[in-house]
């Protein structure tokens, strides 16, 4: 932008901009737009490598992507890199030993954060030149098939994060990452292949978040994990031990389909009635269980068993997530009952929270949220996001405010045992990635909306 200045003389309003106003305004362009406005000055020029220092190369277009990126950080030997990322990206093979290079002089750069976005419809390959990126502490990979990390996973000694998805690695790959990468805190695995068994023995790992593409979960060794949330770990009959996982406060979503080990207690997935509660988790505060239907299709005693006793295990669990499926099969007027006498640690002493993620009014859902309300002598919130799905044709529209109402008089919220206890009712079902977002300042603030008024 230019203004004129007396009768001939043009002033560069922009140019006269901070010097870090003016890299944050390139850092914004694409990287091919960046470098052309760098000729429009020398000052722009001497600014523009200061861009690289978070080098997106995904805003390169695709066709010309390896030869421009191999170019810009050949004509900038010395400037460091922080980030670098890329968009669906594709070469041929042709140029593997080119991407193979940027990673060898993105290693000497110093690079701490790597995105390698990778074009779906060709399996290309992670370059092994990833394992000399000593000093990498987060790590994306979105459609690759990742090297043998067997031997050379100790070399990315301070690697933070890694989060993969739609990655073909193998099982020993993914396990020696898990073991050799002493500084990991935080795995998200989502869609892998080749990988039939998780083995867990990690000194550092706090959070695994995965969609569960795999046939056992094996949490050896992990003294400081805090989380595993897997939104698919029931629906895909994944085997779940735990051995030693001493701090882990949140667990689901688990259910009747998964064989369970925690300890001496075993869960087998309908086959088994007697279940006894043996080993106790007191670290666990946050349970998500998914309460798909029996195969009679109906919630029984031996459900109620399992319900029962895997809340046992957890004494000191505050907040319950309750799942079940989209579209339910499981039918009213269910032969099991919740009038039992037993006593159950958490609802006596811990439980807080209980949330119905799709509630539909099903006979089962009250009978469960009547003891639930009804025992708990600390609840301070039960939640009921509602939905439903009578017909296809209405499927997930909101309940009246009549149906809610109704609701109310049904669940018998009088006899709750914690008299102060606040019962909120949702005009949709929960988000389904709820447990990625809810510490999200803006998603907190907005979550409340669309909450039924009465």
């Amino acid at each position: 932008m230019a203004a004129a200045v007396g009768d001939d003389l043009l002033l560069d309003r922009l140019s006269d901009l901070p010097a870090i106003i003016l890299v944050t305004i390139l850092s914004r362009l694409d990287m091919d737009e960046a470098a052309r406005c760098s000729i429009l000055s020398s000052r722009w020029r001497r600014l523009f490598p200061s861009t690289l220092l978070d080098f997106k190369a995904g805003s390169i277009r695709r066709d010309r992507a390896v030869e421009a990126v191999t170019s810009i950080l050949a004509a900038h030997p010395t400037e460091p890199v922080r980030s670098f990322s890329t968009y669906r990206l594709s070469f041929r093979r042709q140029d593997e030993d080119a991407v193979d290079g940027w990673l060898r002089d993105l290693a000497n750069r110093g690079i701490e954060k790597l995105v390698l976005y990778f074009n779906e419809k060709r399996q290309q390959k992670v370059p092994e030149s990833l394992f000399a990126c000593a000093s990498l502490k987060r790590l994306k990979v979105i459609n690759g098939t990742f090297p043998d990390a067997t031997e050379a996973a100790a070399s990315l000694a301070v690697l933070a994060k890694i989060d993969l998805s739609d990655v073909k690695i193998s099982e020993d790959s993914l396990n020696s990452l898990l073991s050799n990468c002493r500084a990991l805190e935080r795995l998200k695995i989502t869609s892998i292949s080749k990988c039939d068994r998780l083995h867990i023995r990690s000194r550092s790992l706090k959070v695994l978040n995965t969609s569960g593409d795999f046939k056992e979960l094996f949490i050896d060794d992990a003294p400081d994990l805090e989380q595993v949330l897997g939104y698919y770990l029931n629906s895909r009959s994944v085997i779940i031990k735990i051995a030693h996982a001493p701090k882990l406060e949140f667990l689901g979503y688990i259910g009747m389909n998964n064989d369970i080990e925690f300890g001496n207690t075993k869960f087998t997935k309908f086959r088994e009635k007697n279940i006894h509660a043996e080993t106790i988790m007191p670290s666990l505060k946050t349970l998500a269980v998914d309460l798909m239907h029996t195969p009679d299709g109906h919630i029984n005693e031996h459900y109620i068993n399992w319900v029962m006793q895997l809340l046992k295990v957890f004494p000191c669990l505050e907040t319950i997530y309750i799942k079940s499926d989209s579209w339910s099969e499981a039918r009213d007027g269910s032969p099991g009952s919740w009038d039992v006498l037993s006593s159950v640690p958490c609802m006596d002493n811990h439980l807080e929270k209980v949330v119905f993620e799709v509630y539909r009014g099903q006979e089962w859902q009250r009978d469960m949220a009547k003891f639930l309300h009804g025992r708990s002598r600390f609840l301070k919130t039960m939640e009921f996001h509602c939905m439903d799905d009578t017909s296809r044709e209405d499927y997930g529209r909101a309940p009246t405010e009549e149906w809610v109402r109704k609701q109310q008089e049904l669940l018998c919220l009088d006899s709750r045992a914690a008299r102060d206890a606040r019962f909120l009712f949702f005009k949709s079902q929960l988000v389904v990635n709820h447990h990625e977002f809810s510490h999200n300042e803006s998603y907190q603030r907005g979550y409340y909306r669309d909450m039924y008024n009465l």
